[in-house]
């Protein structure tokens, strides 16, 4: 049951609360018992007198602190202080008006101000509430005595029960009236965490990075986590990705590392477990902020030395405390010398040659609205006197372990003056140190190296896996002038497997995955069903209008990818295998190429020509791998309802033993923009039986997955009147492969 889900019965449960009241002992409770009950719990706070004041008015403060421990947020006194101008973060109540904020329940005035102790009206009440309790609200409702603005909530509430009638909805509310609501928001909540689990909180803690609180402790290998940005029509819904979860010790919370930083606008979450047999999903709807610059610093030490190219950090930090990758728009830079700023990189370069040692100089820096400064002592001549290895990276900065034949990593290197700087001056680097990298091999190579700009602009040095190396490790080390050790890592080189001259005898036959296709929009040349056997793999082409076919076929793993044309030229890349040049038969023909080896990866480029090589089709690729034994390269859908009066369906594949995971998705349309097993297999966990709002006016009928046992497995998805349209996904050994035919019941 998912969190809206669980909200709307809580509405209904909170209208025939008006109807059949709470009781205790077999008497109707009054407010004033349920206010004991709910102080009892820590959520309502007695007075010193001893008194509940039920016929006080109530605070925006107050009503900020009970709907946050009703729904179990967590305060935030940070998001309080930042969202509204009149709050600090000592204010008593800064935490719960931030999980509030947070939420999307509570909202400040125009002018970034909160009014934390003015009284609180009956309408802002009935927001307040409908919001929390996510009660969908007639656009177009209007209620006597309520303003424009609140007659849609002040209708839903009336509605749920949540507030009685009134003739003036725009008076101070008393805390009595809060005390009902609250107590039957309260109790529908216990029960319902009794029997799921949902989204208690979603907070953005950073420029990529969300928080999650839940009801209870979750398994991380269960609960699947999916977030998306709601268009600014409040209809159109992006797919965030998200590139790991990072799971509290507790499991009662996780955070999100979202693959791209966030942009400013409205998010949902959704969260599904399991829950006996099936998957319960809730969700949550709040706002994130796109990364803004919050505070500058400069770095380095108090003394820098007396040379020219001295660097000075600039440290950005956005209003999550993260320092920031990207420079701002604007940027000024002062000093007291010869000061400039890096064109690439966040630091200041500074020319010190010509001061004395002991003077001071001074760097000003502005950013966008940010200031920050400091004066630094002109220090000695400068001094290497350590390097620290930092690791190995690739190109991209991403920390590696191992190389292939080709690859290159560099190790990261910090060296450090006298005074604790980093120093970055390549040409000066290599005249105070040497570095050697040593491959291990049957004939060990000891071979001089010269640093480089690594990935960032940091010191390194590179290493390549060439094809001389087998299963062997390369050590870096780096050496003062004098012939001491300063840095010293090793990485290892994976054994490279040489073409073989003569093939065996009797190969093993391979079956591979489905394809991924890849197909300009403009194609009229399509690529699928590659299979391997014998050494040689045959791919299935489409095509119209085309005279000619160009191929191309090379490693998976080159970066180097060729244009159309240059697949007709042969100008091709390094790791090119194959390639060549076929008529075209028909428009439908199998394609012949020979990659030689099993247990591999390629890339297949396909263009068409018409004539004189004019092209006529944008380049389709296919990926493939020629691996021995995998799962199975197709499936088809057998339809099995034809007057059963339900839908049935079952499936033939290969290998006819797999067993596995079946998903399915049955539609009065075809999924027409969804090919994507991964997409169909979502849409399983996390949308309910109706109207799908990416595919609308698609219409789910049924969805489910069930274990597959292999070919003579059926599965009955439930009574059926309609046609309908079924996709389906199986999924066995890891690999998923999608299929979709017609029901007739």
């Amino acid at each position: 049951m998912g969190k809206r889900i669980i909200r709307l019965l809580l509405a209904f449960s909170l209208l025939a609360a008006a109807v059949q009241p709470a009781v205790v002992h077999g008497e109707e409770m009054t407010a004033e018992e349920k206010y004991n009950k709910l102080v009892e719990q820590g959520i309502f706070d007695g007075f010193p007198d001893g008194q509940s004041h039920l016929d006080w008015n109530m605070s925006r403060a107050q009503a900020a602190k009970i709907i946050t421990l009703i729904l179990g947020l967590d305060p935030d006194a940070a998001a309080g202080s930042g969202y509204y101008i009149d709050l600090g973060e000592s204010d008593w109540a800064a935490g719960y008006i931030g999980a509030a904020t947070a939420a999307g329940i509570l909202e400040g005035y125009s002018n970034g101000i909160f009014d934390p102790t003015s009284d609180v009206t009956i309408e802002q009440l009935a927001k307040i509430m409908v919001k929390a309790l996510d009660i969908e609200v007639d656009e177009d409702a209007t209620v006597e005595g309520a303003s424009d603005w609140a007659g849609k909530y002040v209708k839903a509430a009336l509605e749920a029960g949540l507030i009685p009638p009134q003739s003036d909805y725009t008076v101070p509310a008393s805390r009595d009236l809060l005390v009902v609501a609250s107590y039957a928001a309260y109790e529908q909540l216990q029960e319902t965490a009794e029997e799921t689990a949902w989204i208690t909180s979603a907070q953005q803690k950073g420029a990529r990075k969300v928080q999650l609180t839940f009801n209870g402790k979750l398994d991380p290998d269960t609960a699947v986590v999916v977030l998306e940005r709601i268009g600014d029509n409040g209809k159109q819904r992006i797919a965030v990705g998200i590139e790991r979860l990072e799971w509290s010790i507790d499991e009662g919370s996780v955070t999100a590392v979202l693959e791209e930083k966030i942009q400013t606008g409205l998010y949902e979450v959704f969260l599904t477990v399991p829950v006996d047999e099936k998957t319960t999903t809730s969700e949550w709807q709040f706002n994130m902020t796109a990364e803004r610059l919050e505070r500058i610093e400069l770095g380095g030490a108090d003394s820098l030395p007396r040379a020219d190219g001295v660097e000075v950090p600039i440290h950005l930090y956005n209003q999550f405390g993260e320092e920031m990758d990207e420079r701002p728009d604007i940027f000024a830079v002062s000093g007291s010398h010869e000061t400039k700023l890096h064109p690439e990189r966040n630091v200041v370069l500074l020319n010190l040659s010509r001061l004395a040692v002991g003077s001071s100089v001074t760097v000003a820096v502005l950013a966008d609205d940010r200031f920050a400064n400091r004066t630094y002592t002109v220090g000695g001549e400068p001094e290497l006197r350590s390097v620290e290895a930092a690791g190995f990276v690739d190109a991209s900065g991403t920390p590696v372990s191992s190389l292939k034949k080709g690859e290159t990593a560099y190790l990261l290197l910090r060296p450090l003056d006298q005074f604790g700087n980093l120093i970055t001056d390549l040409d000066w680097l290599n005249e105070n140190l040497r570095a050697e990298a040593m491959i291990h091999d049957f004939r060990p190579l000891n071979l001089p190296k010269t640093l480089v700009a690594g990935p960032g602009g940091a010191p390194a040095v590179s290493v390549t896996g060439g094809s001389y190396l087998r299963d062997t490790e390369i050590t870096v080390t780096v050496y003062s002038n004098l012939g001491s050790v300063l840095a010293q890592d090793s990485i290892t080189v994976q054994m490279y497997v040489d073409v073989p001259s003569i093939p065996p005898i009797a190969p093993p036959a391979a079956v591979i995955p489905t394809p991924t296709v890849t197909i300009d929009p403009n194609s009229i040349v399509t690529v699928s069903n590659a299979t391997y056997t014998d050494f040689t793999t045959y791919v299935t082409v489409t095509t119209t209008l085309a005279t000619d076919l160009y191929f191309a076929l090379v490693d998976a793993d080159d970066p180097e990818e060729p244009t159309a044309q240059e697949i007709i030229q042969s100008d091709l890349p390094s790791k090119m295998v194959d390639n060549g040049h076929v008529k075209v038969t028909g428009s439908r023909m199998t394609l012949q190429v020979k990659p030689n080896l099993p247990d591999r990866h390629y890339k297949l480029y396909v263009v068409g020509t018409l004539l004189n090589d004019k092209i006529v089709s944008g380049k389709a690729t296919v990926e493939f791998d020629t691996l021995q034994n995998n799962v199975f390269n197709l499936i088809m859908v057998n339809d099995l309802s034809p007057g059963t009066g339900r839908w049935k369906f079952g499936l033939s594949h290969t290998p006819t033993n797999a067993q596995g995971t079946v998903y399915y998705l049955i539609t009065d349309q075809p999924f027409t923009i969804h090919y994507d097993p991964d997409i169909v297999v979502d849409k399983l966990v996390y949308f309910a039986t109706g109207n799908d709002p990416s595919t609308s006016p698609v219409e789910i009928l049924e969805k489910g997955y069930e274990p597959w046992n292999g070919i003579g497995d059926s599965v009955d998805a439930g009574s059926g009147s309609l046609d309908a349209h079924v996709t389906v996904v199986l999924e066995y050994r890891g690999v998923r492969l999608l299929a979709e035919s017609y029901l007739r019941p």
